[in-house]
């Protein structure tokens, strides 16, 4: 033989010892088995495609798993329907399986038709088998027997006759049977018998088994020819996987328009549900697009509402509304004639002899300050006086008016109110600063307290140097 051998030792049976069954210490060696099995079934699958029969190999699992009930006690390799073939199948299969079902016996072996191998503790064995659960072969199977049998109105239908003529072309050592233990031999299978096996099997009653079994101490004794003889074995059985079995060619209830009007439900059902998406996703496209739409225009307002009702300029800056020549933002009166260039230089020189002249002249008492005080009502305090004296109240300090700093870092600095919030506080403009003050902070500028402006941006002249006496 071309491909890998099978060669089972007693070492392999060993491995399915019932007190070994439930650990996974024994893997390993139930491992082995496994590979060497699925490397010898590549011979059986080519020799069955060469027959028509279109198979995929599978092999149990080695330890215990929910798949064997958490019982390692055998080591099974498939030969069924190949992949398409199947989920074509599972597809009408699971519309009719609960939830309950499918946690209860989630292997995927029993629900087709198959050929396989079977290792165990005490033998070995190859088979054809139909289990319950495999509803399409069983459906097809009494489609089969029921339209045979109202054809030729007997009890044993042409059917049976095909299987009794096949069981009969199988070795003398091929037993069959509708359950796992009344087995009779092929050679002796009568029509009526198989029509019963078949009955009970297409009821769902019992499984349909038809194979050959070899004992533990045959399979150890004859182990170098036993592997060419369980490949034989397995081809010999496809006459019947291809009798029994459901396919396109063997339809007795018109399974193939069912398939095609699940392919239809399927597709238009992913028609339906791409289409739900693609409105989805557009529903979510334009929501963004709102969103983002709403985020900028509350942008927008929030970059409006910052911004000033009227921005300050140069011109406007300093200027104030306290009295007139107040402000130092104000335009000073030019000449009046544009040749009198000269006025406003002798008017400073003039000026400048005044303050001199004052400076020199001896200080005499001033009558303003007893005048005011005999004008005065008795027991009131000078208006002017308490004006430079106290600070200056709420409603006397307007947006515009020039204002001096009376502590605080600003202390003694000169502003201008440039808007007042309401709650005891200004924003004073100092310069190129704008700052928050309190109101009690702040004093009035009075036009009598404040320095006098020069008339001109000229340097003021020097005083001439007297003479010294000769």
């Amino acid at each position: 033989m071309s491909h890998p051998s099978l060669h089972l030792t007693a070492r392999d049976f060993d491995a399915y010892a019932a007190e070994k069954a439930t650990s996974k210490a024994y893997s390993r060696p139930r491992l082995e088995v496994k590979q060497r099995a699925l490397a010898w079934a590549r011979g059986v699958v080519a020799r069955l495609a060469e027959l028509g029969i279109s198979v995929d190999v599978h092999g149990s699992d080695e330890h215990p798993s929910i798949r064997n009930k958490h019982r390692a006690d055998c080591q099974w390799v498939f030969f069924w329907r190949d992949q398409a073939a199947r989920d074509e199948l599972d597809r009408l299969l699971d519309r009719g399986r609960s939830i309950s079902e499918a946690i209860d016996d989630p292997s995927p072996f029993t629900r087709h038709a198959f050929l396989a191998l079977r290792l165990s503790e005490g033998e070995v064995e190859v088979c054809f088998a139909v289990h319950p659960d495999a509803k399409v072969d069983v459906d097809n199977l009494r489609a089969r027997l029921a339209a045979a049998e109202a054809a030729t109105g007997e009890h044993a239908s042409p059917l049976a006759a095909e299987l009794a003529s096949a069981l009969h072309a199988l070795p003398e050592q091929f037993s069959f049977g509708a359950g796992g233990g009344d087995r009779v031999a092929c050679s002796a299978a009568t029509p009526d018998a198989i029509a019963e096996m078949l009955r009970r099997a297409a009821d769902g009653q019992v499984p349909l088994w038809i194979g050959w079994s070899v004992a533990r101490e045959t399979a150890i004794e004859h182990a170098d020819i036993l592997d060419e003889q369980l490949e034989d074995a397995i081809v010999a059985l496809a006459p019947i996987y291809r009798l029994v079995a459901w396919s396109r060619a063997n339809d007795h209830i018109a399974l193939d328009r069912k398939l095609e009007g699940i392919e239809q439900e399927r597709a238009r059902a992913h028609a339906e549900l791409e289409a739900e998406n693609e409105r989805w996703r557009s529903e979510q496209a334009r929501a963004r697009e709102r969103s983002m739409e709403q985020a900028r225009a509350r942008g927008d307002e929030r970059v409006e509402a910052a911004l000033p009702a009227r921005r300050p300029t140069l011109a406007t800056l300093f200027k104030s509304t306290s009295g007139p020549g107040g402000g130092r933002g104000e335009p000073r009166p030019g000449p009046k004639h544009a040749g009198d260039v000269g006025a406003p230089v002798r008017r400073a020189q003039h000026a400048d002899a005044d303050q001199h002249a004052k400076a020199d002249a001896p200080q005499r008492p001033s009558a303003e300050p007893a005048q005011r005080a005999q004008r005065a009502p008795s027991g009131e305090p000078d208006a002017a006086a308490k004006a430079a004296t106290e600070p200056a109240k709420g409603g006397v300090i307007e947006k515009g008016s020039r204002v001096r700093v009376r502590r605080g870092p600003f202390g003694d600095k000169v502003g201008v109110v440039s808007e007042l919030d309401g709650r005891g506080g200004a924003r004073v403009l100092l310069g190129l600063l704008s700052t928050r003050l309190e109101l009690d902070d702040l004093e009035l500028v009075i036009d009598g307290k404040e320095r006098p402006a020069l008339s001109t941006s000229h340097r003021k002249p020097l005083a001439p140097t007297p003479r010294k006496a000769r």
